[in-house]
């Protein structure tokens, strides 16, 4: 289609690809096939994602917490350290606070927590009232320019709710972090490494545990 010297629109991303060609949309696959088949498969969570969220929309207020950074480091760190270093990963975090702040009902949350079914659930809450960006191709080339097509008004909402989540996640990291004191050296998104010691590993498993969020050490 490119070849043809047309203008439209290329979006690429980390599961799929899409080009808008005139009045068309295709989108393209960039998994191996056995991912593709899952992605197909586990389609349905978006629909289910989306009418949750609306349902939470509709009876909640959003309250966005304190933002804090999605990866955080220590200053300094002690060469000495390498070899004492441990780390807790929560497990399918973000679909996890989702289910915990009442988006997500517990059907939803049962059926996404099929292994097949990580990729999906992933983009499902991601794409929530997202705005897309696309490079520009111009008579059939691909430029450098780029348009930004903002969310529908109605799904605007659908978008904090996403926020909300990031936020939550980030908020539990950061608060580990303080407990951790002198001894965090790191955390990227849903995990968080830190010296290892008999009383911080105990110290970290009951914070998550104490939140109702799952985990698994890291060593």
């Amino acid at each position: 289609m490119v070849s043809e010297g047309g203008n439209g629109f290329i979006k690429k991303g980390t599961f799929t690809n899409e080009i808008v060609w005139g009045s068309y949309s295709y989108i393209f696959p960039c998994m191996n096939k056995k991912a593709q088949v899952n992605f197909k498969k586990g389609m349905f969570l978006f629909g289910m994602v989306r009418k949750d969220s609306r349902r939470y929309l509709k009876n909640n207020e959003i309250v966005l917490p304190k933002k804090y950074a999605q990866i955080e480091y220590r200053k300094k760190l002690d060469e000495n350290l390498l070899g004492k270093i441990a780390g807790a990963d929560l497990n399918h975090a973000y679909w996890r606070i989702a289910y915990k702040l009442g988006i997500l009902s517990e059907q939803t949350y049962v059926k996404g927590l099929d292994e097949r079914f990580k990729s999906v659930r992933l983009v499902a809450l991601s794409t929530m009232g997202a705005s897309k960006k696309y490079q520009i191709v111009k008579d059939g080339k691909l430029t450098d320019e780029t348009v930004t097509i903002k969310a529908a008004r109605c799904d605007e909402g659908l978008q904090e709710v996403y926020v909300l989540i990031r936020l939550t996640c980030y908020k539990y990291m950061a608060k580990v972090k303080r407990l951790l004191g002198k001894d965090f050296l790191c955390y990227k998104t849903d995990a968080i490494y830190y010296i290892d010691t008999k009383e911080n590993r105990l110290m970290v498993r009951n914070f998550f545990r104490q939140n109702d969020l799952l985990m698994k050490q890291l060593v």
